[in-house]
């Protein structure tokens, strides 16, 4: 049978018939009609305007063919019609070996009606014997049945007696650490900057008298967990507050630049030039994980789910879509897996929707970069003789434009809601395009370049990767390793940070996360010259280490639309894990 019924697949613009998406595209009003229907109800409207026909939405228009044109084709959906079409095509099998094939109006082939006959027939002769055993009732002694009864009822009592005792348990060891923070906060005011656990602690304490008050157990089947993760924060609060000193680098801000109206409540220490040497030694502690006290107390973020993909995930991309997201995951040589997950909190895995091969014919393609936007996705290769070049596929894997041979070699590709940035290695310029909607729109948008920000060689300042978010671009400089941050409409730097880990670990990679604008940098430590292990520091606006992530043969990270990490990795075969 087909995955979707024909009622999903089918659009429902016209009333007096239904019949599956054909180019589907979707109003701003999130309903999906074919192109085509669109362009029947433009036609038909007398008002330059359509009403939609499933929630009455008024939507005005100005030209029919460029309106109907604008509208952004429904990519998952045109799939799914697909998926339904071979699956409708099928042969019907047999319901319970799913081998033979069967006429429409048969449930099972001859072979399984004869196995099903004989399992009836053993069904009617053991529910007569069952029935010869009821009548005689007397005989069947119920004092075990009600013993054993009894016994799990004095079961469940004390697990619940139990469950109860550890609640309380861990509201004092809350209280207790409620206590002793703010004697630390008051005793190390000029020295120490607090650390906010009321957050953590107005969460926990609702869900504990949640948990308490809930006599019925049988409905709190996981209480468990809920007790074993509420001790977890507890125990990391625990471990912030024995650790005294700083665990972040120092920071500082451009001289006349203001970030409050775009990072709200970052907080800065002054760090003048002649302390930025100086300073290395301290801030080397901060991230060295052999033997270093300090680091081991930024808290550790935890797996939520870890999934297999086809290759190698060297490139990861997320694209939100409605409610759910999607993962494109891209390896070097262009194969690509695409799954979709819902929420990264409930701890499913994401579902597997396909795998296919951007380059089936070409055996010495490297994709240096790879970004999704709007309906397409961004290939950026690099060949063997060192030239650069664009393709421009559908989400399904189809090329809609290229090969694009670029002029300067670009260090990485990036999209966000409406550009696309990149940056050119040759002038030290970070520039962007604007999206392209249709595919005849792109050789003309990727003609036209808008340059953002160079810099020159006395500012001995070197892009190397570049980060994103609604508001934000940050830069990462390879052999400064500092992070400049912009605000992408008026284009002021209002953020610079310096990091230094000690001489065997450098930054690589830096992630912006959406709405708090907090950091995400990447540490990997080479031992000649091969990355033996990476680590991730999450910073938060008030320049505080909030969460480290440790792993071998890292490949890329992506931040996904509710602040999860998506990390890809190589443990002899590619797979993807979620941190929280």
């Amino acid at each position: 049978m087909p995955l979707f019924t024909r009622e999903f697949v089918s659009c429902h613009a016209k009333p007096s018939e239904s019949h599956l998406y054909n180019d589907p595209v979707m109003l701003i009003c999130s309903h999906v009609f074919c192109r085509s229907c669109c362009l029947y109800l433009a036609e038909s409207s007398n008002d330059k305007s359509i009403m939609c026909p499933i929630c009455s939405t008024r939507i005005p228009f100005d030209n029919i063919n460029r309106f109907t044109n604008s509208l952004i084709s429904h990519g998952t959906l045109a799939t799914m019609v697909k998926q339904y079409l071979r699956e409708e095509h099928k042969p019907n099998l047999c319901y319970s070996c799913q081998n033979n094939c069967i006429d429409d109006n048969e449930k099972f082939c001859q072979k399984c009606e004869i196995q099903y006959e004989n399992l009836k027939r053993k069904i009617v002769e053991t529910m007569k014997t069952c029935e010869e055993l009821l009548e005689n009732q007397k005989k069947i002694s119920f004092d075990k049945i009600h013993e054993e009864i009894n016994q799990l009822y004095v079961t469940i009592d004390q697990r619940t007696l139990n469950f109860n005792e550890n609640i309380d348990k861990y509201q004092k060891e809350l209280e207790n650490v409620l206590i002793r923070q703010q004697k630390a906060n008051e005793n190390n005011a000029s020295k120490h900057q607090p650390i906010d656990i009321n957050t953590v602690s107005k969460l926990v304490e609702p869900r504990l008298n949640a948990l308490k008050n809930n006599n019925n157990i049988l409905e709190n089947i996981k209480v468990e967990k809920e007790i074993k993760r509420l001790n977890e924060e507890a125990d990391r609060q625990l471990r912030l507050l024995k650790h005294k000193a700083d665990i972040v680098p120092i920071l500082s801000p451009p001289k006349t630049k203001s970030s409050i109206n775009i990072l709200g409540e970052l907080r800065f220490k002054s760090m003048n030039s002649d302390s930025k040497i100086s300073d290395a030694s301290s801030d080397q502690s901060m991230i060295n994980s052999y033997g270093d006290t300090s680091f081991q107390s930024i808290p550790t973020k935890l797996p939520m789910w870890t999934v297999l993909v086809k290759a190698l995930p060297t490139h990861l991309c997320v694209y939100p879509l409605g409610k759910s997201t999607l993962i494109f995951s891209c390896s070097s040589d262009g194969i690509i897996s695409l799954l979709n997950y819902i929420s990264p909190v409930t701890y499913d895995s994401p579902r597997y929707i396909r795998s296919f091969n951007l380059f089936p014919e070409q055996t010495h393609v490297f994709v240096q970069s790879f970004t999704v936007f709007s309906r397409f996705m961004l290939v950026h290769t690099r060949e063997k003789d060192k030239i650069d070049y664009l393709f421009i596929f559908s989400h399904e894997g189809i090329l809609e434009y290229g090969p694009i041979q670029l002029s300067n070699p670009i260090g990485q590709y990036l999209a966000d809601e409406n550009r696309l940035w990149a940056i050119d290695t040759i002038t030290q310029t970070i520039f962007f395009h604007t999206q392209p909607l249709l595919t005849d729109e792109i050789s003309f948008k990727l003609s036209k370049r808008d340059n953002f920000i160079s810099f020159d060689a006395a500012s001995k300042f070197i892009p190397f990767r570049i980060a994103i978010n609604h508001q934000l671009l940050a830069i990462l400089s390879k052999d400064l390793q500092q992070v400049y941050i912009y605000n992408k409409m008026s284009r002021e730097r209002i953020f610079v940070s310096h990091f230094t880990a000690g001489n065997s670990m450098n930054i690589w990679d830096i992630g912006l996360f959406p709405r708090d604008h907090s950091l995400l940098l990447k540490f990997d430590w080479k031992s000649d010259g091969v990355i033996k292990h990476s680590l991730f520091i999450h910073f938060n606006t008030k320049n505080q280490s909030v969460g480290r992530i440790e792993g071998k043969h890292c490949l890329d990270v992506v931040i996904g639309p509710n602040k999860e990490i998506l990390i890809g990795f190589n443990l002899r075969t590619g797979i993807i894990r979620c941190y929280m």
